[in-house]
């Protein structure tokens, strides 16, 4: 995990550039770091799993809605096989991907029907005969066009509407109720650093606890309005699987409280007031440095005259300006760069 908060490398940086506060303040470190993680992600990206249903009869899959997407770094369908099964594809417009197979995916039939009309907002579903065998918790479900999130089975369901970019909409009674196939994609994203300085929470609930396999809780204790943004990772106190669960969609907290949709599916039942913990950032630990460094370098660049002074290996001080110590940060960081870009069989991506 990251040492290193978002303040702690505005920090870094500053002392970096002769702690100057003056010409480089926090918002324009801010502003740097952003800049700085999407030049830094091109070369070593955070990997991240989506989750796509197929659809009945297609080959197709619509990756319009994942946010910071740098490119598909592998595909995986069927899903959780040992070992691993990899599926070629072909990207159209950046927004739909083709899958190579020689069969298109097929939704399968539950044997599970709705025992109730069932309007856009409901999230409890009675169903016949109980699902509690064909539907466990954690199952992505689809009536007519709308895809459902399953966090509690048996003659009810309790779901997420409108799952994975669905619509909430109405649904009758006897409805037929689909397990689509899945698909994970392995995505080249932009890394995340944090700016909220309030990282910690608490799981809320009102019942005794969130069963194994939810993928959405509520919490508080936060900041008041912060916004959590996909991608960021955390993890729960209580959790002694280890896992980092990492944030699929956006929240934006109202009273220092909110619900958060993430993946994996809660690896144990968790209990109220557990503590939940933000990463720091979603870079790896050896890779700060590295990352800082870019920093301090492209915020350099953008006061380009200004001197500093700088220790030669003789010991002596020697004034230099920031676009040229900016220059020889960049020579020493390409190369590190440009060897992580290796590691994942991509192109090196162009350097301007």
């Amino acid at each position: 995990m990251a040492l290193k908060t978002h303040a702690t490398i505005i920090d870094d940086v500053q002392d970096m550039l002769g702690q100057n506060t003056t010409d480089f303040t926090d918002p324009l470190l801010t502003k740097t770091i952003e800049q700085a993680l999407a030049k830094f992600s091109k070369f070593s990206p955070l990997i991240a799993k989506a989750i796509l249903a197929t659809t009945d009869g297609s080959k197709k899959l619509n990756i319009t809605a994942i946010k910071n997407l740098l490119w598909i770094h592998g595909l995986e369908y069927k899903v959780d096989k040992t070992p691993t099964s990899f599926t070629k594809f072909t990207e159209d417009y950046r927004n739909m991907l083709s899958m190579e197979l020689q069969t298109a995916p097929a939704d399968t039939d539950s044997g599970i029907d709705a025992n109730e009309a069932i309007d856009a907002s409901e999230i409890g579903i009675d169903v016949t005969p109980t699902a509690a065998t064909a539907i466990p918790v954690g199952t992505i479900i689809r009536f007519d066009n709308e895809l459902m999130y399953v966090s509690a089975t048996g003659t009810t369901l309790t779901v997420v509407r409108g799952y994975l970019q669905t619509t909430a909409t109405t649904h009758d009674t006897g409805t037929s109720i689909y397990i689509p196939e899945l698909a994970y994609l392995y995505c080249a994203k932009i890394h995340k650093v944090p700016a909220v300085t309030d990282l910690a929470g608490a799981v809320d609930l009102p019942a005794s606890s969130y069963t194994a396999g939810v993928r959405t809780i509520h919490i508080d204790n936060m900041g008041s309005t912060d916004l959590l943004e996909e991608d960021w990772t955390f993890t729960i106190a209580s959790d002694g699987t280890g896992t980092v669960y990492r944030l699929t969609k956006d929240t934006t907290l109202a009273n220092n409280e909110g619900d958060i949709t993430f993946e994996p599916g809660l690896a144990e039942d968790v209990a109220d007031g557990v503590v939940v913990t933000f990463d720091n950032s979603t870079l790896e630990l050896r890779l700060e440095p590295l990352f800082i460094n870019l920093v301090a370098a492209l915020a350099a660049f953008s006061n380009p005259m200004k001197l500093m002074i700088q220790v030669n290996e003789a010991g002596a001080r020697l004034p230099i300006t920031m676009g040229e110590w900016a220059n020889r940060q960049m020579n020493l960081i390409m190369p590190e760069l440009e060897a992580e870009a290796r590691k994942y069989q991509k192109p090196t991506p162009n350097s301007t």
